[in-house]
């Protein structure tokens, strides 16, 4: 850009794209009013189309980079799937609070009830069974990884006959009678009526926090609690011969002549890593999901399965089942309303994310 130094004598000089037009008069003369450091001077701006143009086209290059920039800081880069909100090995103790209510990362006894509950602490595991493993079946129980986001409490014991009729009022369901028995010939919807049940009187009794239930636990917590950190065909190994000592199943479940099988109760055999009795046999247990054959992405975090067909999921190995039908990763399924004598449930204590 040339600039020029304004000339007193008069004529044009320039600078900054204004032409300074001075007056003309004699040297020397005095200066007029009006006039700055005593130099008389009118000023005529006249705008550079050109160069105003090439000003706003750079400051519009500017605010669009600097928007972009702000865009990818806080939001990511477009089309990029986000993380999971969960962290792939959660810190412990979980976030969720109780209130001082209940002894969170600790074993749990229910009030008047009796009930033990054992805490599981949140982690990730694998789920499913590789294809080699005996008994696999095919897309129905493909390995893939589960983030369990946050730790719950789940029964030491299925639900027995005597805890049953304590909340629910009315006839025992069971075909094999006995207060230590696993109570059975509960649908799901009475199943999720006790969870209910118990809940209203522990809010009533001022021992739940709010928004903490009693619920059936899903099927990624379950089999999460099963397994108790292994990845064996069962939670103690791969050596089916060993069953026996953690299982009542077909083989051992007989009584009589007639070589009956019924079931035993609770907490007679050996428990898993985590303290859980009768996880892979003794009662078929309701979870909470809906069935379906194939499992959510690899990398769910907490995930449970809606409505995908008109059956409920129930798991572990029944006193009827052979030894294959009692592996962590079996799954089975019928109908809600289904009451069977190898069908029970084990209850789940969980702040609520889902009704």
């Amino acid at each position: 850009m040339r600039s020029s130094i304004p000339r007193p004598g008069g004529g044009i000089g320039r600078h900054a794209g204004f032409r300074i037009q001075w007056p003309r008069g004699r040297a020397g003369s005095s200066p007029a009013p009006g006039t700055i450091n005593s130099i008389p001077f009118a000023v005529e701006p006249l705008i550079c189309w050109h160069k105003v143009e090439a000003m706003k086209k750079l400051n519009y290059l500017r605010l669009s980079f600097l928007a972009t920039f702000c865009l990818y800081l806080f939001t990511g880069c477009p089309g990029k799937k986000k993380d999971p909100e969960a962290p792939q090995e959660p810190d412990e103790p979980s976030v969720e609070k109780t209130q001082d209510i209940l002894p969170e990362g600790e074993p749990y006894t229910v009030p008047e009830l009796g009930m033990q509950m054992t805490w599981i602490p949140a982690g990730n595991f694998l789920m499913g069974s590789p294809p080699s493993e005996p008994g696999h079946r095919l897309e129905e129980e493909d390995l893939h990884n589960v983030v369990i986001s946050r730790g719950f409490w789940i029964g030491t014991y299925e639900v027995t006959q005597k805890e049953f009729t304590s909340i629910l009022d009315g006839e025992n369901p069971s075909t094999f009678k006995g207060p230590q028995l696993p109570v059975h010939k509960v649908s799901w919807q009475t199943a999720m009526e006790f969870c209910k049940a118990l809940t209203e009187r522990e809010k009533f009794a001022g021992r739940m926090p709010e928004h903490w239930h009693f619920i059936l636990p899903t099927e990624a917590q379950w089999e999460y609690a099963c397994r108790a950190g292994t990845t064996n065909v069962f939670h103690f190994g791969n050596d089916e011969e060993a069953l026996e000592d953690y299982a009542w199943f077909s083989a051992n479940s007989k009584t009589g002549e007639a070589g009956t099988s019924r079931p035993r109760n609770v907490g007679e055999k050996k428990p898993n890593q985590w303290g859980i009795h009768d996880m892979h046999g003794n009662m078929g247990e309701w979870c909470y999901d809906w069935y379906g054959k194939v499992y959510s992405p690899d990398g769910s975090v907490d995930p449970i399965t809606e409505k995908a067909s008109d059956f409920k999921v129930f798991r572990g190995g029944t006193y009827t089942d052979i030894s294959e039908r009692c592996r962590a990763a079996h799954r089975n399924r019928v109908s809600p309303d289904t009451e069977n004598p190898w069908i029970g449930f084990r209850l789940a204590l969980m702040r609520k994310y889902f009704e």
